[in-house]
């Protein structure tokens, strides 16, 4: 492993979503980790569609500009799928060897995904003895082929060699869990929600380790589209509204006055509802466990996605759902230090640099816990 610390190649985290592409990049130092260079993009509209780059021309040219306008000169990329089609799930295989595992997977594996597995990429992570001797515990992954094939291409095209296509969840752990500057997570259970454009997942981790993930289609795109059927315009118009929603007042001091705010009272029901839906994920989680376990709790809530930016959010989803919230930061809790990337872009994008700052370390750190990919 020493060996790559003195490599000329460069390997950036990539994270490409609905409406922003983020790069990252990580070194070691002799102090721990430092970031390099970091960039923020928009997405080409409408180029991605269900988790599948449509318009791959136009984002790996966004990606060129993004890392050339950078000064990044990377020669390697991890990038990460999400969405309602990835599925993640802890399973029971009866007890067998890895390499044979490997060649029945499929097999196995359609006893739990109810996509076609000819048009799915599965990979798996065996994680140790299940209670019943006869069984293991198994990490399952899948995802359409289609969904990697298109991000593939779109690095590829864009000069880069994608070296793994990781999992948002398992990135966002990695950063912000496994690299925390402390163990305060790793001796209890925290639920990472990122607030994408598209969707919503929420996460569970308890004591460090991946317990539940679950796909919610309501996220930034949705208020947004939800102030343009009120006030008509573009999509653009709409989303420069919300942006405006709390200029003046934080979404918690929105709730608790008599606003007569029209873009919060279209914006608000949908807001619960998403909340409502994380409220349900959690109750899930919990009811796995007897009501006076340790388990059964869930000890803070962390947000990220830029959504996760919106003033005032972090309040109104710990008094909604009684869980101390908090945006992400993820250059403040983590072992990695900022090195001169300006503190005011740190400020501007860090809920939504947690993925690529997981990615960026995949191929730096391939041992750490979270090691399940796709391709």
């Amino acid at each position: 492993m020493l060996s790559s610390f003195f490599s000329k190649d460069v390997t950036i985290g990539i994270d490409i979503g609905s409406n922003c592409i983020k790069a990252i990049e990580i070194a070691p130092t002799s102090n721990g980790w430092t970031l390099v260079n970091a960039a923020v993009a928009p997405t080409p509209i409408e180029a991605i569609k269900d988790g599948c780059i449509i318009n791959i021309v136009d984002v790996s040219q966004q990606i060129r500009d993004m890392l050339r306008d950078a000064g990044m000169k990377p020669t390697g990329a991890v990038c990460a799928i999400s969405g309602s089609q990835v599925i993640v799930r802890q399973v029971q295989f009866p007890k067998m060897t890895e390499a044979l595992l490997r060649k029945s997977i499929k097999y196995e594996a359609g006893k739990f995904i109810s996509s076609s597995m000819e048009d799915s990429v599965v990979e798996f992570e065996i994680l140790g003895d299940a209670e019943d001797p006869s069984l293991m515990n198994v990490m399952l992954v899948a995802a359409p082929k289609d969904m990697i094939d298109s991000r593939i291409a779109a690095l590829e095209s864009a000069g880069l060699e994608p070296l793994v296509i990781d999992i948002e969840s398992f990135a966002m752990i990695r950063a912000l869990v496994e690299f925390n500057s402390t163990d305060e997570y790793l001796h209890s259970t925290i639920a990472l929600i990122d607030i994408g454009a598209s969707h919503t997942n929420v996460d569970i981790v308890s004591r460090g380790e991946f317990a539940l993930t679950r796909n919610i289609p309501i996220a930034g795109d949705s208020f947004t589209n939800s102030i343009r059927s009120l006030m008509g315009g573009t999509f653009e118009d709409a989303e420069q509204a919300k942006l405006a929603l709390t200029a003046e007042q934080p979404i918690d001091e929105l709730s608790a006055s008599t606003t007569e705010n029209r873009c919060w009272r279209v914006v608000q029901p949908l807001l619960d509802e998403l909340i409502r839906e994380i409220r349900r994920s959690i109750h899930f989680y919990l009811s796995q466990f007897p009501e006076d376990s340790a388990d059964a709790q869930v000890g803070k809530i962390i947000l990220t996605g830029g959504t996760a930016r919106m003033p005032g959010l972090p309040s109104y989803v710990s008094a909604k759902l009684g869980i101390p919230a908090q945006t992400a930061r993820v250059f403040e809790q983590t072992a990695i230090g900022t090195g001169s990337i300006p503190q005011s872009f740190i400020d501007e994008h860090g809920p939504v640099l947690a993925v690529c700052t997981g990615l960026a370390l995949k191929e730096l750190i391939p041992e750490t816990a979270s090691t399940t990919a796709v391709a």
